[in-house]
C-alpha cells in the first residue's frame, strides 16, 4: 500500500511540475508568478525535484532578465524566481547549480540569500540588496555589483575576478580566500572585510574605505593604491586607515 502511494505521489508531482512549466510560458504575470510559486512549493514537497526545478528557475531568470529589464522592481516574476531559488533547502540541490549567468538583475533584492556556488558570471547587480547573502564558491567573475549592498555578505572562496564593485558596500564582507584579482573596488566601502588569504593582485582600491580590515596573508601584487595606505606586511592583522574621500577617477 505505501509503494502505491509513493508512486501515487511521485505522479501527483510530475503533474504540478508539467502544468507549472506550462504556465511559464504564459502571457499573464500573475499566471506565470503562481507557477513560480508552485515550484518553490514543490521543491519541499519533493526534494528529488528540486534539481529540475533550480535548472528551469535558472532559465527563466536568464531569459527575462534581459538589457530590456530596467529593474527587478518592474519584473515581480523575476524577482519571485530569485527568492524561491534563493531561499531553499541546498542540501537537496545535487548537482544542479543556480546558473544567472548575464542576467540583468539591476536594484534585485537578494539580502539573506543562499547563493552559494552559484554562476553569476557577468551578471548584472549594480544597486542590488545582496546583504547577508552567502555567495561562498560563487563566480563572480565580470559581474557588475556597482553599488551594491553586500554587508555582512558571505564571499568566501568566491572568484570575483575583474569584477565592477564600485562604490559597493562591503561592510564586515567575509572575502577571506577569494579570488578578486584586477577587480574595480574604486571608492567601495571595506570598512570590517575580511581579507585574509584573498588574491586581490591588480585590483583598484582608488578612494576605497579600508579601515579595520583583516589582511592576513592577503596578495596585494600590483594593487592600485595612490593614497598609499595599504599595509607593508600583509600578515599584519588589521589596518587602520583613514577614510579618504570616494573618488569615480
Amino acid at each position: 500500500m505505501s509503494d502505491e502511494l509513493t508512486i501515487s505521489e511521485q505522479g501527483q508531482i510530475a503533474d504540478r511540475y508539467d502544468t507549472a512549466v506550462e504556465k511559464l510560458v504564459d502571457h499573464s504575470m500573475d499566471v506565470r508568478r503562481g507557477a513560480i510559486y508552485s515550484m518553490q512549493s514543490i521543491m519541499t514537497d519533493s526534494p528529488r525535484t528540486q534539481p529540475a526545478v533550480i535548472d528551469m528557475l535558472s532559465k527563466y531568470i536568464r531569459d527575462r532578465a534581459t538589457k530590456k529589464l530596467t529593474s527587478t522592481e518592474k519584473s515581480p516574476d523575476v524577482q519571485a524566481a530569485l527568492y524561491a531559488l534563493g531561499n531553499r533547502n541546498p542540501a537537496h540541490d545535487g548537482n544542479a547549480v543556480i546558473d544567472l549567468r548575464g542576467a540583468h538583475l539591476r536594484e534585485a533584492k537578494l539580502e539573506g540569500m543562499n547563493l552559494t556556488n552559484a554562476d553569476l558570471r557577468g551578471t548584472i547587480i549594480s544597486g542590488g540588496n545582496i546583504e547577508k547573502a552567502r555567495l561562498s564558491g560563487a563566480n563572480l567573475e565580470r559581474a557588475v555589483l556597482t553599488g551594491a549592498n553586500l554587508t555582512g555578505a558571505d564571499l568566501s572562496h568566491a572568484k570575483a575576478s575583474k569584477a565592477d564593485l564600485k562604490k559597493a558596500t562591503m561592510t564586515d564582507a567575509n572575502l577571506a580566500n577569494a579570488y578578486v584579482e584586477q577587480a574595480d573596488l574604486r571608492g567601495a566601502y571595506l570598512t570590517g572585510a575580511d581579507l585574509s588569504g584573498a588574491d586581490m593582485a591588480g585590483a583598484n582600491l582608488k578612494g576605497a574605505y579600508l579601515a579595520e580590515i583583516t589582511w592576513s596573508d592577503t596578495n596585494l601584487t600590483g594593487v592600485r593604491r595612490p593614497e598609499g595606505d595599504l599595509p607593508d606586511d600583509p600578515s599584519n592583522r588589521t589596518s587602520e586607515t583613514p577614510r579618504p574621500a570616494a573618488s569615480d577617477a
